[in-house]
């Protein structure tokens, strides 16, 4: 890997023996090594399979006479699977908790987003993993929002400092519910991300 990092650098012109460049290449693969894939349970020490720990959730709306348990700001980063650039932002969690279900902690739902996120991703595949990995632990009635800034959107010149990207993911209730969508939505502080950008 090293020597095909070699490679690029001399395809672009320059010496990768020079001073300021002898480590980079060695450097660069040991940072893209990072974004190994690994197993989920082995990362989240098998907290998946084991029980749950209840947490009063961050915010709660209400739709309808139910609530919207909710997780908002969990910071990620990620690297972009088509250009290896880095992306990063936040992801806005909600749900409603199905009966027989517990609310899952923040540091599960951290870990849940962190473990997807810490690998070479697409953020409209990110969001849809979130969702589909914490929607049977609930109950199946989930949304999930991420904002993100990417480097190789703006290197690009298609968006511009400051700016983000938000996809969206929706399973159960919150696919066919738009005032329970509308409601969960009007309750992420707007602009989230891009604040202090």
């Amino acid at each position: 890997m090293v020597t095909a990092v070699s490679s690029i650098l001399k395809s672009l012109g320059e010496d990768p023996m020079r001073k300021e460049l002898a480590a980079t290449p060695s450097q660069y693969v040991k940072w893209l090594l990072n974004f190994q894939s690994i197993d989920m349970d082995v990362k989240l020490n098998g907290t998946l399979s084991g029980g749950l720990n209840p947490l009063n959730s961050n915010l709660e709306v209400n739709s309808n006479n139910k609530q919207i348990c909710s997780e908002l700001n969990l910071p990620f980063w990620s690297q972009c699977e088509h250009h290896l650039l880095p992306f990063h932002g936040v992801v806005h969690i909600g749900y409603f908790l199905s009966e027989g279900f517990t609310c899952i902690g923040k540091s599960l739902l951290q870990s849940i987003v962190h473990f997807y996120g810490f690998k070479l991703q697409l953020q409209e595949q990110l969001t849809r993993q979130i969702a589909e990995t914490i929607s049977p632990l609930l109950g199946g009635n989930v949304i999930v929002v991420v904002e993100a800034s990417h480097t190789c959107m703006i290197s690009r010149g298609i968006e511009k400092f400051g700016s983000s990207t938000s996809t969206i993911a929706v399973l159960g209730h919150f696919s066919t519910d738009r005032a329970a969508r509308a409601a969960f939505l009007q309750s992420i502080p707007t602009p989230t991300y891009c604040e202090g950008q």
